[in-house]
């Protein structure tokens, strides 16, 4: 006859017997959580929970990290009268609890000897992660079917996961995606702007007013660290706001014509009152908005440009209120993680004359010296446009802003990354002798390292990007001479 194979116990199998053996562990046989759909969802508050407590654990119980009956009955009697309070329809079964020590034994070797992995805090550093997930965007081939967000969508669940057993918190999986997202589309090759939209690409009201700031502010003070840019930023919008919370339509406009007139050099007694009773974060803030709105539309009048500048007040301040100031802070933070890069995904006004200008001197000298090109522009701008020139030191950031839109958006062939445009804008505009190769590299780095502190940064495909054109022309004299 032939031999019966004999039948392995199932999990509730092996649960019965076991109480049986042990009376202390005995309790009404539930449903075991494994056979739950609970349990499948990774971001359940079954599985936090016991991520939590297992983690917690984790530092008390025995010394080895292996399982064994000693760990498993040290764990179900520290666990389960929190676990039956928390979730009395479930019964704590031994297969769940060895898949979730398993599954955070595996994340915590995989950060092992990683000193920037955890926070002070002993939660995981998600920028840090993010970071060296995208050390592979570069080098990485896209599914042709696929569009390339995938990549940031699959990333953020992978991570998610590690958040959840980990830290036993509920990951924001939309909000990382979009973070991911916003720092792996400037590391594409070949990716065209305006065909791979994705749904995390913002472009409300509230987003065009934060990427106003983030220029306005980055052209006054170019060397910000992404943090201190993300706090003037903030603080801006709230100045925005306070604007139209604290005064109405009418006493914006009288604030405006007084400002107006102290910027043309016509106040009178009357406004000189006015303007001693403006506080003076509220007058920057009107004089500043009025000077682009004019710099943008020499031509309006002095009634539109005063209405027109009412009228953003009032609806700034209702875009921000449509928001938590949470939900404010990670749109500020996706944004300025990018600095100056996004200029390759915004869409400015090409009507504006002084952009016009700009740009046909730009296509006419594209290699010529920035600054001098933009003191070129300036001058002939305020010859064409004489009216201007009480908001004239306003020009000359507006003119940096569009010189570096044209850089991001029309010097280079769609192939190459935001990234590398970037890296080449440093290098032109640095003040160092280009002969100093590592000196201009280690300069690079201090300024990514300060302004996009999320993007991964390689010595070694640096120094091709920044001095592929030098090297291109090495190669070609030596071809030349033999």
């Amino acid at each position: 006859m032939a031999r019966k194979t004999p039948r392995t116990p199932s999990s509730n199998e092996f649960e019965k017997a076991r109480l049986q053996a042990n009376p202390a562990f005995s309790y009404p046989l539930l449903d075991a959580i494994d056979e739950s759909p609970e349990f499948h969802d990774p971001y359940s508050e079954l599985n936090l929970f016991l991520s939590r407590k297992i983690k917690k654990e984790m530092r008390h119980c025995s010394n080895s990290k292996k399982w064994s009956i000693e760990l498993q009955e040290e764990l179900l009697q520290k666990i389960t009268p929190d676990f039956q309070k928390q979730f009395p329809q479930y019964r704590l079964g031994i297969s769940a609890l060895k898949q979730t020590w398993e599954k955070l034994s595996y994340f915590s070797s995989q950060i092992q000897g990683k000193k920037e992995a955890l926070t002070q805090e002993g939660k995981l550093n998600i920028p840090f992660f993010i970071k060296e997930n995208l050390k592979t965007t570069q080098t990485q081939r896209q599914a042709c079917h696929l569009h390339p967000y995938h990549y940031a969508h699959q990333l953020a669940a992978k991570m998610g996961e590690c958040i959840a057993v980990v830290d036993g918190t509920r990951p924001k999986l939309d909000q990382l995606t979009r973070t991911i997202w916003s720092l792996q589309r400037h590391l594409i090759p070949e990716l065209n702007s305006d065909h791979y939209r994705s749904p995390y690409d913002e472009s409300d009201q509230i987003d065009k007013l934060i990427i106003k700031a983030i220029l306005d502010i980055g052209a006054k003070h170019p060397q910000l660290s992404q943090t201190e840019l993300s706090y003037y930023v903030k603080r801006r919008l709230n100045a925005i706001s306070q604007v139209a919370n604290d005064y109405s339509s009418s006493e914006i406009k009288k604030m405006a014509i007084a400002i107006w007139a102290d910027l043309t050099h016509l106040p009178t007694q009357r406004i000189e009152k006015t303007l001693e009773q403006i506080p003076y974060s509220i007058a920057k803030r009107l004089k500043n908005e009025m000077a682009s709105l004019f710099i943008d539309k020499p031509t309006l009048s002095k009634e539109r440009i005063i209405q027109e500048c009412v009228t953003f007040f009032e609806k700034s301040h209702g875009a921000i209120a449509q928001f938590e100031e949470e939900a404010i802070e990670q749109k500020i933070q996706n944004w300025t993680i990018q600095g100056d890069m996004l200029l390759r995904w915004i869409r400015m006004d090409h009507a504006s004359p002084l952009y016009q200008l700009l740009e046909q001197k730009w296509r006419k000298s594209p290699k010529a010296d920035l600054q001098k090109l933009t003191l070129e522009v300036q001058k002939e701008f305020l010859e064409k446009h004489p009216t201007i020139a009480p908001v004239a030191p306003y020009l000359q950031r507006r003119t940096w802003i569009y010189l570096k839109y044209l850089w991001y958006t029309q010097a280079f062939e769609e192939k190459v990354p935001t990234f590398d445009r970037f890296l080449l804008w440093q290098k032109k505009t640095l003040p160092i002798s280009e002969s100093s190769k590592n000196e201009l590299i280690e300069n690079v780095e201090k300024i990514c390292k300060k302004i996009l502190p999320l993007m991964p940064f390689h010595k070694t495909r640096v120094q091709t990007v920044v001095f592929a054109k030098e090297e291109d022309e090495s190669n070609k004299d030596h071809r030349k001479a033999q």
